[in-house]
């Protein structure tokens, strides 16, 4: 009789989980009390601001960003545009932009629309007699489902261009795409999420080889950008040495002290916490995408620079805490604040004995309203996930999330294994799901958004993920 312990294994951890007495199970202010927050609230928080919804089964365009609020990625905003430009002046190469997981890539890539139009502005006057001519507007979309044979390819990149592909293959059928994109007008596509076309399931290496085929092909006379997870990068590169033919790899990072505080300043703006004079930075004058500087009767500009944030030691605890992850510098601000009674009440015992003895009554009280303090992360969940959740948490982590067949094909199990595990590794708050109407086997899970960096972290430092 052959009996898997390890089906069992999981079956019990969720069972006693499922069923256990209320009132020994952990609730959200619990942890508030102590100044922390669990990975499931941080999750929970996220799952709040979604719709519900069943998963998206088709091809589907990605949604564009406004230029409003961006801030930082000068450099690399160059870098594109030098890569626009030699495409139009036919030396036109496959360009990637790599960022981790919440870094804002997706952000960056909906720039690319307002900066083909700041191109075209700039060289209205020019001669361009021999100049490729831009595209009113670029193609942004991520396909959602990867592809597992050459048809599947052949059907994404002619999504592209809204062309219909052949309704059988044969061995033209390549050459037959190739030769008929590039008579269409010469367009710019950018692929966001390319871990997502990444599968390691039977097929997906030849579909991958199709797609790189016809873009590699095609590259001279559109401009093709790609934007890709850091992570999920690196596999590609050791799998499928997909460097070989991409010329350009713009990177970038989470954000740096002062970038994040940026961020979380117009969040405290927005929340009538502070005014927008925090906005106003004499040294940020630079920045197009700022408001411009309101003029006021008792405010000058030396004021404004003299100013100091009544929140500057709050922000500067954020960037520790979520190492720069704007998301989950969102996250925490919003539960700090919702949650700062509880917060207080632990944290005012703790400061008292370790307050400094230099520090006067005077500058305490004049804080104390002021002052808010954040909470930080409880990630005791991640240490007690065994070696098959890690493997999972990484899998889902690369792929941009996981269906439970898919989970199953990978890792060899049944549905109903997969199933079980994925479920576990949900009800610990580490991944999420958008359940399918029609087959459980379909339900679809992903890590939160903002717990990417924690999650990562933690896989690479258990070699779950390779740098």
């Amino acid at each position: 009789m052959d009996i898997n312990l390890r089906f069992f294994n999981r079956l019990s951890q969720w069972v006693n989980t499922f069923f256990a007495p209320k009132a020994t199970l952990k609730t959200e202010s619990d942890d508030a009390q102590k100044g922390l927050v669990s990975l499931k609230t941080i999750a929970n928080q996220y799952q709040s601001q979604i719709s519900e919804k069943t998963v998206n089964e088709t091809l589907s365009s990605h949604f564009i960003y406004t230029s409003e609020d961006f801030i930082a990625r000068e450099s690399q905003i160059k870098q594109i545009t030098d890569v626009i430009n030699l495409w139009r002046n036919h030396h036109g190469e496959i360009s990637a932009i790599v960022a981790p997981a919440g870094a804002g890539l997706s952000a960056f890539l909906g720039q690319i629309p307002s900066l083909l139009a700041s191109i075209n502005t700039q060289q209205q006057d020019a001669s361009t007699s021999k100049v490729k001519p831009l595209p009113e507007k670029g193609v942004i979309m991520s396909f959602y489902q990867a592809p597992l044979n050459a048809s599947d390819a052949i059907a994404n990149v002619c999504y592209c261009f809204d062309m219909q592909p052949p309704a059988a293959m044969t061995d033209t059928s390549i050459t037959d795409i190739i030769i008929a994109i590039n008579q269409l007008p010469a367009q710019l596509i950018v692929i966001d999420d390319l871990h997502k076309l990444m599968l390691r399931m039977m097929g997906n290496a030849q579909a991958l080889v199709t797609f790189a085929t016809i873009i590699m092909e095609t590259r001279k006379h559109h401009c093709w950008i790609l934007g890709c997870e850091k992570f999920a990068w690196q596999r590609l590169s050791a799998q499928y040495q997909i460097t070989h033919f991409i010329k350009h790899v713009i990177t970038f990072d989470y954000f740096n002290t002062k970038e994040l505080a940026s961020i979380q300043t117009k969040q405290l703006v927005d929340l009538g916490l502070i005014s927008d004079d925090y906005l106003i930075k004499k040294s940020d004058k630079t920045d197009i995408h700022r408001p411009p500087k309101k003029s006021g009767a008792t405010h000058n500009e030396s004021d404004d620079d003299d100013a100091v944030n009544p929140y500057e030691d709050q922000l500067k605890q954020l960037h520790i805490i979520s190492q720069g992850h704007p998301k989950l510098a969102i996250l925490l601000l919003q539960y700090s604040l919702t949650h700062q009674a509880d917060i207080a009440q632990s944290s005012s015992s703790k400061k008292s004995d370790n307050h400094v003895k230099n520090s006067t009554r005077k500058d305490t009280d004049n804080n104390s309203n002021q002052c808010t303090d954040i909470c930080k992360i409880n990630a005791s969940a991640l240490p007690s996930c065994q070696d098959s959740d890690l493997f999972s948490l990484a899998e889902i982590y690369v792929h941009g999330g996981l269906r439970v067949a898919q989970h199953a094909h990978i890792f060899a199990q049944t549905i109903e294994q997969s199933s079980l595990q994925l479920a576990y590794l949900a009800r610990q708050g580490l991944i999420i799901a958008q359940y399918s109407q029609r087959d459980f086997a379909q339900h679809f899970y992903f890590i939160t958004p903002a717990l990417s960096k924690i999650i990562a972290s933690h896989l690479v430092n258990n070699n779950k993920l390779f740098n």
